[in-house]
């Protein structure tokens, strides 16, 4: 049996044993508890909102409508008392055929209430007649028609092909209808659509029962509601939420072995760390797709055809980098942590930071090519029916898959006694990873810096995400400044590591040696990127900033230059001016930028 199963499964069955049993039994009244009252609350129709408003009112006919909606508390008064309604404590009064408000924001959201239910009531007293076709004699039916994209994938032309789930409904056409006595006509539904009008009540009551999530398709004018802006902020939580608490548990098992020694016998079994890493982590991220795949039938519901059954397995697909991300991160800053305090702030700065990059691009589903930065943005697609190419996908998806893979890589490099039971700096164990991989016969700093490219590309696209409503240029140069920063730590990281740990000797010509090397790795690294996956926003300011166009020779040559910079500053001061020959680099990598754009900025 692998080592890394056994490391597994004990770490599965171990976790059952972090609540006691009379935890266990705790919790489970509590949630036993809390369901009960959920499903009281709702069968009482109780609600936060109930009698919030007070209605004035000198008409006795219109007491059902509003008692009808239970945010009201009907008040009757005299003509005379009407008049004075402020002394009531009413926010509104009706004298007859007329509403009167009270000058105050209350009165107003009062009045609003007060219409929108009217309507509902109008609606059940015609909808109770029985006669639908009468009642109800205007539809409004609700076609999703193909929005085409303002943007081109160039790696997903031609062979590329794309992972079809469907046609794109980025836009609605909304269609007014109406329909003589007793015809109800189809004629304007789109081809192949599998809803009819409703000939009879109950299938009225089929439409009106659809879930917060499904799309309307068909609706009366009274009642059609526009599409709910920011639905992929909802999917975000639904999603992001179990990954984020099921997390904590892992960083915590990480750490409470660290903290109680326990993790000092694992070391002295017979295994490697890449298999108890594998052990610790595959029981979480197992229980955690479970969790999404649950997620995902409750959302898509259980697949009818093929076409439905390949998005969710397209969805699961575009959550899973994400998975492996949070698990990634939670694992290595459960390690560089020294305390459970210290690690409380990496996790939840951790999160925060991933939170930000899923949630803001997936407002703009739809609306611009930078929502295709969140894989949220994927999902949110592919749940309205949308075709999903294969280079959105890896734009995506690849910097989550490349991040993951490096933090699990470097993290599990120092999963070792001198670096798990020991108060080392941050830094110093940061320090620990890269000189163990430069120490590795096929580690060297050129590969190096490709490794960190996806660092950087990640950091670069979430700077898009917060300057993305800045007014331009300022948003484009305080890009450049920190992007050229970004790139010019993990370039001079390696040769920090090298002069720090005296790997090499210290010389001017080791120094621009080293240069050399990082610079032309980064320049590979990061222009395989921006043919793999930059095409969406190529032709955009901020990708043009990160791809800095078509030109080979000069980049080139700025990497190498910059990296010098750095390097060459280290070797005349020492590792302790590192901060300063990062300033250094990152001036001159900024001033190339800000003169190769300066057309698009100043023009």
């Amino acid at each position: 049996m692998s080592g890394w199963f056994t490391i597994a499964k004990w770490e599965f069955f171990r976790s059952k044993l972090k609540f006691d049993s009379r935890s266990a039994i705790l919790l489970t009244l509590t949630l036993a508890l809390v369901i009960a009252a959920s499903f009281a609350a709702a069968q009482t129709q109780m609600s936060m909102n109930q009698k919030i408003y007070t209605a004035a009112s000198t008409e006795p006919a219109l007491r059902p409508i509003l008692e009808s909606d239970q945010r009201f508390s009907y008040l009757p008064v005299t003509i005379y008392d009407a008049t004075q309604f402020y002394m009531y404590g009413a926010d509104f009064v009706i004298i007859g055929n007329n509403v009167y408000l009270g000058d105050n924001p209350k009165s107003a959201a009062a009045g609003s209430a007060l219409e929108n239910t009217v309507k509902e009531y109008r609606e059940i007293v015609l909808t109770s007649y029985d006669d639908i076709n009468n009642s109800h004699p205007v539809w409004v039916t609700v076609h999703d028609i193909e929005r085409p994209q303002n943007f081109q994938l160039l790696s997903a032309q031609g062979a590329a092909g794309s992972l079809d789930t469907g046609r794109d409904s980025g836009s609605n056409e909304r269609s007014h209808q109406g329909y003589p006595k007793g015809e109800i006509t189809t004629e304007y539904l789109n081809a192949g659509s599998s809803f009819t009008l409703p000939q009879d009540i109950s299938d009225l009551d089929d439409y009106k029962a659809r879930s917060f999530f499904q799309k309307q398709t068909l609706s009366t004018p009274s009642f059609f509601s526009p599409p709910i802006p920011f639905t992929a902020i909802l999917y975000a939580f639904l999603f992001i939420f179990p990954i984020y608490f099921i997390s904590q548990f892992y960083s915590t098992s990480i750490m409470d072995e660290r903290t109680n020694k326990k993790g000092e016998l694992i070391l002295a079994a017979p295994l490697s760390s890449r298999d108890i890493v594998i052990g610790k982590t595959l029981p979480y991220i197992l229980v955690t797709l479970l969790i999404q795949a649950v997620i995902t039938l409750y959302i898509m519901g259980i697949p009818a055809d093929i076409r439905t059954a390949q998005s969710s397995l397209l969805i699961l697909a575009a959550i899973l980098p994400v998975v492996l991300l949070f698990f990634a991160l939670s694992f290595f800053g459960a390690i560089l942590s020294r305390s459970f305090k210290e690690l409380t702030f990496t996790s939840v700065f951790l999160s925060v930071m991933i939170s930000g990059y899923l949630f803001f691009p997936a407002m703009f589903t739809n609306i611009h090519a930078i929502s295709s930065i969140s894989p949220i943005t994927l999902i949110v697609r592919l749940i309205e029916g949308e075709t999903l190419l294969i280079g959105t996908y890896l734009f995506s998806t690849l910097p989550f898959y490349f991040v993951a893979f490096s933090a699990f890589l470097f993290g599990t490099y120092i999963y070792r006694e001198e670096d798990l039971f020991t108060q080392k700096a941050v830094s110093e164990k940061i320090t620990d990873c890269l000189e163990i991989f430069l120490l590795n016969p096929y580690g060297s700093v050129f590969l190096l810096s490709i490794i960190f490219i996806p660092f950087v590309y990640m950091t670069q696209l979430m700077l898009i995400v917060m300057l993305f409503n800045l007014p331009a240029p300022h948003s484009v140069i305080v890009m450049i400044a920190l992007s050229a920063m970004a790139e010019e730590l993990v370039k001079s990281a390696g040769i920090y590591t090298i002069f720090k740990r005296k790997l090499q000797l210290v010389t001017m010509r080791n120094a621009f040696r080293l240069a050399v090397l990082s610079g032309t790795g980064f320049f590979v690294g990061e222009k395989a990127v921006a043919v793999l996956t930059l095409a969406p926003i190529a032709s955009s300011a901020f990708g043009a900033v990160m791809t800095m166009g078509t030109l080979l020779l000069i980049p080139l040559l700025l990497h190498i230059s910059t990296a010098a910079v750095s390097s060459i500053v280290m070797y005349r001061f020492g590792t302790r001016r590192y901060l300063l020959s990062v300033i250094l680099a990152t001036v001159v990598h900024s001033a190339y930028n800000l003169f190769i754009l300066r057309g698009v900025l100043f023009g």
